[in-house]
């Protein structure tokens, strides 16, 4: 694998030479299998749109060729987790400590629901609940027609990343303790909060334990679940493949760097990026490597979107002191099959972390910075890399995922204002 030194290297790379490297290292690639959003997507249930995490809205109307914001909802704190779509309702999480419930076609606050810190993931829905994790430690099935709680459970360790429904069960990481959450996990009172981390499968109605696995680090990735396994990825330089019923080991694949990536499953592959700036397209039967891609970044931190034809994700780029240039973030299309780069489209941002959705022809993603200045939003673009359109957001922008349902384009922003966009 290819290690973190080599990041040195990269930095004396020119811009033009970055431009033709975008290959691939490829071990085997193929066809087989088929894509599992294979119906017109009608709700976004979860953080890339069901339990597979392809981030694909097949069938789904795009906005407007020059859309407007149809209505905004502010929030007490930025927002960093994405929107789920379900029953006419958006659902979202803020830094506040609070889960809102949104009328979808208003804006209007349909109920709140207050966890005790900061919420950074995405809620799921599936049957009437709202499940979702908090940096207290606790994940909660809240009732989504009235806001009131169901349960809640004390994973032991912070919950940055988002829930996977699937057969009745949650599927869900717990333990956070990088730079991002280190202050948090520091003060918290749960056990090992700053050194461990768990893959949790609970009981969707109960709350109950059906198993948990102990990873070497945290988990901030979100699951993908198929039939029979569970993949996550974890900040041990791992990735992994469990039975989605008992919890055991079926493969790991070794990445060399930390995986916040989610990992979506399609084709009868697992794709995911690292903080190594690699992307690993990975047989989700075996854990054999098919192909990798390198775009030359300094970490990829957000989820690929995968369709038909192309795998979809944002970088943020590598820049130095001993480099007078400033490389921007990109958003990279890959082929499916072969890790091959398609198109790029730099955008006037530093960080691409919004993992995109993409729907029939069109790419939707958020970009966002460590401070807050102007050129900062979500942009709508081809799927052909050209861009359809721009809309700027406040504060440090927008780095959650969109959701896209009949043609509205639901996104959080750090600004702590929920926005749909038409």
């Amino acid at each position: 694998m290819v290690m973190r030194n080599r990041r040195a290297v990269l930095a004396a790379v020119s811009t033009a030479t970055i431009g033709l490297a975008g290959g691939c290292a490829g071990i085997r690639g193929g066809d087989s299998g088929s894509h599992p959003v294979s119906e017109p997507v009608t709700e976004w249930p979860s953080f890339r749109g069901d339990r597979y995490n392809t981030g694909f809205a097949r069938g789904v109307s795009p906005t407007g060729a020059d859309p407007s914001i149809e209505w905004t909802h502010d929030a007490d704190g930025p927002f960093w987790g994405s929107p789920v779509v379900a029953d006419d309702a958006v659902f979202v999480g803020s830094t506040d400590g609070t889960l809102y419930a949104l009328d979808a076609a208003t804006g209007a606050e349909l109920w709140t629901f207050a966890t005790d810190h900061r919420i950074e993931g995405s809620p799921a829905y599936a049957d009437g609940t709202v499940y979702v994790g908090s940096y207290d430690t606790r994940v909660y099935a809240v009732d989504a027609a009235s806001g009131e709680e169901s349960w809640h459970r004390d994973l032991g360790g912070l919950i940055r990343g988002s829930p996977t429904l699937a057969g009745g069960t949650v599927y869900i990481g717990a333990g956070c303790h990088n730079l991002a959450c280190a202050a948090f996990a520091a003060e918290s009172d749960a056990p090992n909060a700053t050194e461990a981390g768990w893959v949790y499968a609970l009981d969707a109605v109960t709350g109950e334990t059906e198993w948990r696995y102990a990873v070497g680090d945290e988990v901030v990735s979100t699951p993908a679940v198929g039939d029979e396994t569970a993949y996550v990825g974890a900040s041990d330089d791992t990735f992994y493949a469990l039975d989605a019923g008992s919890g055991e080991e079926v493969w790991t694949y070794d990445v060399g760097d930390m995986v916040w990536s989610s990992p979506a499953l399609a084709f009868e592959t697992v794709y995911f990026g690292d903080w190594n700036g690699i992307v690993h397209a990975v047989d989700a039967a075996t854990g054999e490597a098919e192909w990798t891609a390198d775009p030359f970044a300094r970490y990829i931190s957000g989820s690929v979107a995968v369709d038909d034809s192309g795998v979809y994700v944002g970088d943020t780029p590598y820049n130095t002191l001993d480099d007078p240039s400033t490389h921007y973030g990109e958003m990279f299309k890959l082929d499916r099959r072969s890790g091959e780069e398609l198109w790029s489209f730099e955008t006037d941002a530093l960080e691409v972390g919004s993992s995109p959705v993409v729907t029939d022809d069109r790419l939707y993603f958020g970009t966002h910075g460590q401070t807050e200045r102007g050129g900062l939003g979500v942009h709508g673009l081809t799927t052909d890399g050209d861009e359809a359109w721009f809309i700027e957001i406040g504060g440090r922008g927008v780095g959650s995922s969109p959701a896209l349902v009949d043609g509205t384009l639901y996104v959080s922003g750090t600004d702590g204002r929920m926005y749909a966009i038409r």
